[in-house]
C-alpha cells in the first residue's frame, strides 16, 4: 500500500506534472495537500455560473481613440470592478457618454447612499468617453488600442492578430483553432491562458482566468469537469511545447548550427 494513496490515485501524467510543480515537496505531502482540497471541494469541483463568455461581444470605437467592449448590452468599462457591471440595461447608442474611473464603487451596508471608493495607487484621472457608430470584433483589436477598464478580467478576447515573434500568441490561436475559443476546461469563459503540463512542457489546452487559476489543485482521479480536462485534454494533440526558457523567438533559424 503506498504512503501517497491520493497521489497514486491519479493518471500518472497528472502524478509526474504535480511532482515537476512541487520538486521540493515528497509525494506524501503531495498527497496530504489533495487530500485537503478533497475535503473542501467535495466529490466534485464546483462549476461556477460565469456564463459570460457566452455572451455576444463587439468592440465599439470612442471618442478616446480606444475601443472599448459591449459584452451583451452592457459596457464592461461602465464600472471600475467587473462584478459590479448591470449585464441588464439597454444597448447604448453613438453619442452615449460612459463615465471613466478607476475608482471602485460599493456599498459597505444596507443604505443605498452608503458609497465607499477605492482608487489604486497612481490611478489615472477619471474622464468621460462618447461612443461612436463605429464597431469592430473585439478579437481584432490590438491590446494597446483597448480600453483599460477591466482590461484583464476575461471579457475580451485574446487578440488574434499576432507578430512572427509572438510565440504565445502563435500558439494560441493554434489551439483555440483546434478547440474553440472558450475555456477548454469549463466551456463557460473565453479561454486567455495556456495551461502546460510542468513534466513534458507540452501545452495542453487554452483556460479561462478561473480555471487557470485552481485547475492543478483539482485532487479528483474522475468525475468533474476539472478532472475531465486533465485527464484528457481536448487541444493535446498537438503536442507544442510551451516557452520554458531559452530564445523567446522560438522560429527556426536556417543555417544555425550549435557548437559541439
Amino acid at each position: 500500500m503506498t504512503s501517497a494513496p491520493h497521489l497514486y490515485a491519479l493518471p500518472e501524467h497528472r502524478r509526474l506534472d504535480l511532482k515537476a510543480r512541487f520538486p521540493r515537496l515528497t509525494e506524501e505531502q503531495i498527497s496530504d495537500r489533495l487530500s485537503r482540497t478533497l475535503e473542501r471541494r467535495g466529490a466534485a469541483c464546483q462549476r461556477l455560473d460565469k456564463r459570460r463568455g457566452h455572451l455576444p461581444a463587439v468592440a465599439i470605437l470612442g471618442s478616446d481613440g480606444r475601443w472599448h467592449l459591449r459584452l451583451g448590452t452592457a459596457m464592461i468599462c461602465s464600472s471600475a470592478a467587473r462584478i459590479l457591471v448591470d449585464l441588464d440595461v439597454p444597448a447604448p447608442t453613438p453619442g452615449t457618454v460612459i463615465p471613466h474611473s478607476f475608482r471602485a464603487r460599493f456599498r459597505t451596508d444596507d443604505h443605498a447612499d452608503h458609497v465607499v471608493e477605492e482608487e489604486r495607487p497612481g490611478a489615472r484621472p477619471d474622464w468621460d468617453v462618447a461612443l461612436t457608430g463605429e464597431e469592430r470584433q473585439p478579437d481584432l483589436v490590438p491590446r494597446g488600442d483597448r480600453c483599460p477598464i477591466n482590461l484583464d478580467q476575461g471579457d475580451w478576447s485574446p487578440c488574434s492578430l499576432v507578430s512572427r515573434s509572438d510565440w504565445k500568441g502563435r500558439k494560441r490561436n493554434l489551439y483555440i483553432a483546434a478547440a474553440g475559443p472558450m475555456c477548454h476546461a469549463c466551456g463557460d469563459s473565453l479561454g486567455q491562458d495556456l495551461h502546460y503540463d510542468r513534466y513534458t512542457h507540452f501545452i495542453t489546452g487554452l483556460l479561462c482566468n478561473e480555471c487557470s487559476s485552481h485547475i492543478n489543485e483539482c485532487p479528483h482521479p474522475s468525475g468533474c469537469y476539472q478532472a475531465d480536462y486533465l485527464n484528457d485534454p481536448p487541444a493535446a494533440h498537438l503536442k507544442e511545447q510551451y516557452y520554458v526558457g531559452g530564445n523567446r523567438d522560438d522560429r527556426k533559424r536556417a543555417g544555425r548550427t550549435v557548437a559541439a
